[in-house]
């Protein structure tokens, strides 16, 4: 093995080192924020989207996150609900934010309390349209305000990150519990935590 080859692969040990440790020093945080349970008021409440199967179907986990925000809306009739997702995958037909728009509504949320984020591709792009949706729609800086936001309970913690990162100075949570695909959900926050490292936004 020439010395470029050693260094290579010392290069590569030691990140996968830093990666293997960064994981698993987050993941305990992930796990904490999900057993939680959180409920928190607001006066907006961002409901982050998920995968659309085909043209309008939504994921098992999607609907989950439906049924909470309906419970939620139900018990908390004063805040409005901002639906977050585009429709970006191929075959879609209509946004994450209208699937869980018309969803909410045939769950008997007044139509009138909706306010859609339909334009985005990711979680970092959630919390940057809603930030400008909720100033429009209150004519108040959102940090003035209560802002929450509802996903599955393994993403609450990483999605808490990024909102922070969005301009959202403090934001609550509500929880939506994960029933689907929990370990593969809690393997992929593992292997994304390197991500909230970057200074990029990919």
């Amino acid at each position: 093995m020439n010395i470029f080859s050693k260094v290579l692969l010392g290069a590569v040990g030691g990140i996968a080192g830093y990666l293997t440790v960064t994981a698993g020093a987050y993941l305990p945080f992930v796990i904490k924020d999900a057993k939680k349970g959180y409920r928190d008021d607001c006066d907006y409440l961002l409901v982050l989207g998920g995968l659309v199967i085909g043209e309008e179907t939504p994921s098992e986990h999607l609907l989950e996150r439906i049924r909470a925000a309906a419970e939620y809306l139900k018990e908390n009739t004063s805040c409005f609900v901002v639906p977050c997702g585009g429709c970006f995958r191929d075959g879609q037909k209509k946004s994450e934010a209208l699937i869980i728009k018309e969803h909410l509504v045939e769950l008997r949320i007044d139509e009138e309390r909706f306010i859609l984020e339909d334009k985005s591709t990711t979680t970092f792009e959630n919390f940057e349209n809603a930030f400008e949706i909720i100033k429009a729609h209150s004519g108040r800086n959102p940090n003035e305000l209560k802002v929450a936001f509802l996903s599955s309970d393994y993403h609450l913690h990483r999605a808490g990150i990024i909102a922070k990162r969005c301009g959202f100075e403090k934001i609550g949570k509500v929880s939506s519990p994960n029933k689907s695909d929990i370990i593969k959900n809690y393997t992929r926050e593992y292997f994304v935590a390197y991500e909230l490292l970057k200074k990029d936004r990919k």
